[in-house]
């Protein structure tokens, strides 16, 4: 699968790619964030692509990376000696292929997608594991980036903070960099909170970037649809609240939020059927017994037992979820500790986890704990950004108790909870620097 011809092909698309980033950086001589960083955090990720890939053949020797691609390279196979077509195995479903050729797709029809894009890939990445590899890699940067883009937009001082978490945050380059869920998932979200900004930004509904968002929820869809069903609701509120302002009655506006929240509620209820049977294994009314059931599977797997942590007992209720997210959220963002590592990755990990740890405290001191949990409930970006990473991290804790795969899951949280804690502070810089112009104004009137 990495053989001697990679040392050509992959640093030839490389350069491909950094030429198509040059010429996009010269005709944007005005955008600072693509004359800082478009260049260099796609070398970063091509880096953290290359080493991820490298980890799983070369130390671990297996991984979803390498099932996903030997299952692509099996459905090339049958491709070339007439077992079946390019066009049934990109059409059929999970079932068909699993039934027809005993490919079992990562136990999943969302596994089964990434081997089909794969598949697509292939094509133009002569077969090559590597190749394939970099496509998903770039796929994940361009949603990474956007993300930044939009974040920047916000808090457009505070570029230099949010790269170092957004784009060169090492959990989030490396496992969100092979030929995985993860990666298209990061695309999909990157790009579908990006188009929705923009619309805020212009001020005006744009066709282009409401097919974009609906692009990348469409991806969530088939890959991950339990992050799009963490993060639908408080993103839906954020972009309600944004475009209510606009709106100059204040009458209006208090009458209009609850209208539109009544008309989304009964929207949901009329299609609650549908919309859980797409959620399927995280329909409302499976979610917590499947938790439950995941958790048991980890406890009870004898494999990689170094990585292995326990929250104990989960009654699988709102109730119990409720009781257990603490412990949930505490292991996806602030674990494992320095002392719970069994090996030098682990380490890594704990370090990050440190990380962010840190960083929580040191926000809740320095914006004092009545502005920290004010700007969370009452600044639509913040809520937005804490209520989905808080949320998610609840839901993936208490289900998945091993801290590798753990590291790999919370990819889509790290971003959204750094720039979280972020604006906490640079909306208290913003208040602080209103303060001292409106007490400047008063001594110049006096």
């Amino acid at each position: 699968m990495i053989d001697w011809i990679d040392l050509f092909l992959v640093p030839a698309y490389v350069l491909l790619f950094v030429i198509i980033l040059w010429f996009i950086k010269k005709r944007n001589p005005q955008n600072e964030l693509y004359q800082r960083y478009l260049i260099k955090g796609f070398l970063f990720k091509v880096v953290c692509a290359i080493f991820y890939a490298f980890l799983l053949y070369y130390h671990y020797g297996f991984g979803d990376s390498l099932t996903y691609f030997k299952d692509t390279i099996y459905f090339k196979h049958l491709i070339r000696i007439n077992a079946d077509s390019f066009g049934h195995l990109m059409s059929s479903d999970y079932k068909t292929i699993r039934d027809a050729h005993n490919v079992i797709g990562g136990g999943s029809s969302s596994g089964l997608m990434v081997e089909k894009i794969a598949l697509l890939l292939s094509y133009i990445g002569f077969n090559r594991y590597l190749v394939v590899t970099l496509f998903f890699a770039i796929a994940a940067y361009s949603g990474v980036f956007k993300l930044f883009q939009a974040m920047c937009y916000i808090m457009p001082e505070w570029h230099k903070r949010l790269a170092i978490f957004i784009i060169f945050f090492p959990t989030l380059s490396v496992f969100g960099s092979g030929v995985l869920k993860d990666s298209l998932c990061m695309a999909g979200l990157g790009w579908m909170f990006y188009a929705g900004h923009k619309m805020i930004q212009n001020k005006k509904f744009s066709l282009k970037y409401f097919l974009i968002m609906v692009a990348g929820a469409t991806v969530l869809v088939f890959i991950k649809v339990y992050i799009l069903a963490a993060f639908i609701i408080p993103y839906i509120l954020y972009l309600l609240i944004f475009m209510l302002r606009r709106i100059p009655s204040k009458f209006i506006r208090r009458t209009v939020l609850p209208v539109l929240l009544a008309v989304l509620a009964l929207v949901y209820i009329f299609n609650a059927k549908g919309i859980d049977e797409s959620l399927g294994y995280y329909a409302v009314d499976k979610l917590f017994d499947n938790m439950k059931e995941q958790q048991y599977n980890y406890i009870n797997e004898s494999g990689d037992a170094g990585g292995m942590f326990d929250l104990g007992y989960f009654e699988p209720t709102l109730s119990g979820f409720i009781k257990k997210m603490p412990d949930g959220i505490a292991a996806t963002l602030y674990r494992p500790f320095p002392w719970e590592s069994k090996n030098i990755i682990m380490l890594l990990f704990s370090l990050e986890s440190l990380s962010l740890t840190v960083l929580t405290v040191y926000v809740f001191i320095k914006a004092r704990p009545r502005f920290f949990f004010s700007t969370i409930m009452f600044h639509p970006f913040t809520f937005l950004c804490i209520s989905f990473s808080l949320l998610f991290a609840a839901m993936i804790g208490l289900s998945t108790f091993n801290f590798g795969t753990l590291a790999r899951y919370r990819i889509p949280i790290i971003p959204f909870y750094v720039s979280g804690m972020f604006s906490i502070l640079y909306f208290q810089m913003q208040r602080g620097r209103q303060k001292h112009r409106h007490t400047e104004l008063q001594s110049a009137a006096g």
